[in-house]
């Protein structure tokens, strides 16, 4: 596996794979790598000749302070760089892409795109939104010099990759993107980096929310969406839970609904003890 971290070196190999008339499949992640991630590499294996795996942070979550960015980074390498590198090496990615998010963002400018669903949404929670828009101008930097050919996303984080289409069919951009399905730990529980601060308790307890969605996913009918919240808060309280936000929207817009008559994803963001943003979505066709 190759290992790169300067961004005109990565430029320049991705430049050599075109030339030689390779196809790139791109993954991007904030790090701390699990087996979800590891799925989205095994589907890129299948749909493109040259695997990359790049880490992405924004500096929006470290209020835009390089040394708090710092800071992480040095803990990060410490602890947990190695093993995402041989998990990487595992799995048989090509190319793992590490640059400094520094440099990444240095000559960054605001996209003239609008997102209305998801500018509404970082307006109306803007301590909790459900995407960091500058991680998103940092996908479209990672465009320009990946030059991929296909991107995977996952279903867990609809709300980024909603975002990420929505810009690459904005820009026009020549990249396919492939929605990876949730990966979920046995007995429900969506794999993600944040489940290794949980409990035993907790992670037994944060099953809870797959749970209801799947229980709610065989209902022949439907009631109302103020009735399907309250149904889920319901039973995410009664597992010492705490929800964030319920969102019940249209599939293809992420719009809202008012009501149940077509098909429609329930996303889930629940706290439980001291551990947040644990996400959660179900796709269910009435």
């Amino acid at each position: 596996m190759k290992i790169i971290e300067s961004i005109e070196e990565m430029r320049e190999y991705s430049q050599q794979l075109k030339r030689e008339g390779k196809t790139i499949g791109s993954i991007g992640t904030e790090s701390y790598l699990h087996e979800g991630h590891m799925s989205l590499v095994d589907i890129a294996r299948n749909n493109a000749d040259v695997v990359e795996f790049h880490l992405c942070h924004t500096l929006d979550y470290f209020n835009f302070s390089t040394v708090e960015y710092e800071k992480y980074i040095k803990i990060y390498e410490q602890e947990f760089l190695e093993k995402d590198i041989e998990l990487c090496k595992k799995h048989g990615v090509d190319v793992f892409f590490r640059p400094s998010m520094g440099d990444i963002y240095l000559d960054s400018s605001p996209l003239n795109i609008s997102i209305p669903v998801i500018d509404q949404l970082v307006i109306d929670r803007p301590d909790s939104p459900p995407v960091y828009m500058e991680y998103i101008v940092g996908f479209t930097i990672f465009f320009t010099i990946l030059m991929p050919d296909v991107i995977l996303l996952g279903q867990k984080d609809i709300h980024q990759t909603f975002a990420v289409k929505s810009i690459i069919k904005q820009l026009d951009l020549p990249i396919k993107v492939i929605t990876a399905p949730i990966i979920r730990e046995t007995e429900g529980l969506a794999l993600s980096s944040r489940n290794r601060f949980l409990t035993s308790s907790q992670r037994q307890n944060a099953t809870s929310i797959y749970q209801t969605l799947h229980e709610i996913s065989r209902w022949s009918t439907y009631p109302s969406v103020t009735e399907i919240k309250e149904h889920i808060t319901n039973r995410i309280n009664q597992a010492n839970g705490n929800i964030a936000h319920i969102d019940i929207c249209c599939v293809e817009t992420l719009k809202e609904l008012n009501s149940i008559n077509k098909k429609f994803i329930i996303i889930v963001n629940a706290k439980f003890g001291d551990v947040d943003y644990l996400i959660d979505n179900i796709i269910i066709e009435p």
